[in-house]
């Protein structure tokens, strides 16, 4: 006869939650964040650029030409808002073994923290310089098929384009994904660096080729849909998991109307992905959940070109997919791109007006309380700091 004494053994709980693991912030390390002091008030910070002077032959005797003079405006306005909301009950907190709103307010702190990381690195576009997989021997316009044959010749391409625009060789920055620091490492690059706790600072990792490397998980990724034909229905366009359906009358979350052309189906894609909450007599609204995912994700038609192009902040490698019945139509691997970014500190200009802060507000007929926070901020690369940045176009396919 066998004893049974489980009815006598205690089930412990750790004294601590399970840890939760979000993105490193790194855009305060290398933005210009000097304007916050003088930004306490108002919405615009307005930053003009001078044309430029030339110089001109001169004879002895005679007239110089006189060159116009002029100030160009530039502005940034600070107009991004973004927050988060959970309610926690009285008797939960009472009974729980962990301190709820406290626990679930430093996740919240950090989602916002990270919201700003994925807008401000979503300022690529503005950058004066590219590299791609032409600056390195290859096919211009591609994304670059990263390797450690080719790793070098990309770090110093990056820093050739800053050169040729005459831009300081000191303070300067890359940020860098996971998978382009995996090559590098494989390279052999910061084998004789000490990281020690520097690494864990803002995402540092470590001095290569005259460049402090940050480690992001928050870069842009970029893909580029070639749709020359009509879609059929049924047909899906998927983008980070959420999948978009081709229908003859849309009925269901996530359907678009088949409109007859290329083009005009092209558009209303566009539209449905840049406007996720919206239901009418061409595309159906997403899911509450899937606008979220869409909320840092853009489209742009071209019908020129014949394209769709989507970019999505923050997400590192842009996954994407396709069913379309006609066989040319689809996502152009050589586009895919991952966009890392080389420059001088100071690039960016970021002013956070509104830093992540908990809010305890009570909830008048229940017995808990709303733990609200928010963050506002303003971003923008200005012309004298995309001068400052390049765009390094990784191929997405590189890191599958």
């Amino acid at each position: 006869m066998a004893n049974n004494l489980s009815a006598s053994f205690p089930e412990i709980w750790a004294k601590e939650q399970q840890e939760v693991f979000y993105k490193q912030n790194v855009a305060m390390a290398v933005s210009d964040v000097s304007f916050k002091s003088t930004m306490s008030r108002g919405d615009v910070l307005n930053r003009p650029y001078r044309s430029t002077i030339t110089a001109q032959a001169y004879t002895r005797g005679t007239a110089i030409t006189i060159d116009d003079l002029t100030d160009t405006q530039e502005a940034m306005t600070i107009n991004a808002e973004y927050a988060t909301g959970f309610y926690v009950d009285n008797f939960d907190q009472i009974q729980s073994n962990y301190d709820v709103a406290a626990n679930y307010g430093r996740d919240a702190g950090v989602v916002l923290s990270n919201k700003v990381d994925a807008y401000v690195f979503g300022d690529y576009a503005s950058a004066a310089s590219t590299v791609d997989d032409g600056d390195i021997g290859g096919t211009s316009g591609n994304a670059i098929a990263l390797t450690t044959s080719n790793v070098l010749a990309v770090v110093s391409a990056s820093k050739k384009k800053l050169q040729k625009l005459n831009i300081p060789m000191d303070k300067l920055f890359g940020l860098i994904s996971p998978e382009f620091e995996e090559i590098l490492i494989q390279y052999g690059a910061g084998r004789d660096t000490q990281m020690g706790d520097a690494a864990n600072k803002n995402g540092f990792l470590f001095h290569f080729y005259g460049f402090d490397l940050y480690r992001s998980n928050q870069l842009n990724g970029s893909a580029i849909l070639a749709m020359a034909t009509d879609v059929t229905a049924d047909d899906t366009i998927v983008i980070e998991g959420v999948t978009l359906t081709a229908k003859a009358s849309p009925a269901a979350a996530g359907e678009f109307d088949v409109t007859g052309t290329a083009d005009g189906t092209r558009a209303v894609i566009a539209s449905l992905i840049n406007n996720p909450g919206t239901t009418n007599a061409t595309q159906i609204a997403l899911s509450a959940a899937n606008q979220r995912i869409f909320e840092s994700i853009s489209a742009t038609n071209d019908d020129t070109a014949n394209t769709l192009t989507v970019v999505a902040k923050g997400v590192g490698v842009l996954n994407v997919s396709e069913t379309l019945t006609d066989v040319t139509d689809t996502w152009t691997a050589t586009s895919q791109a991952q966009h890392n970014l080389f420059g001088r500190k100071g690039a960016f200009t970021l002013v956070v007006q509104s830093e992540p802060s908990v809010k305890v507000r009570p909830v008048q007929d229940k017995l808990g309380k709303n733990l609200l926070n928010g963050v506002l901020f303003g971003h923008k690369v200005y012309v004298d700091g995309g001068k400052q940045l390049v765009d390094v176009q990784i191929k997405s396919s590189t890191f599958s």
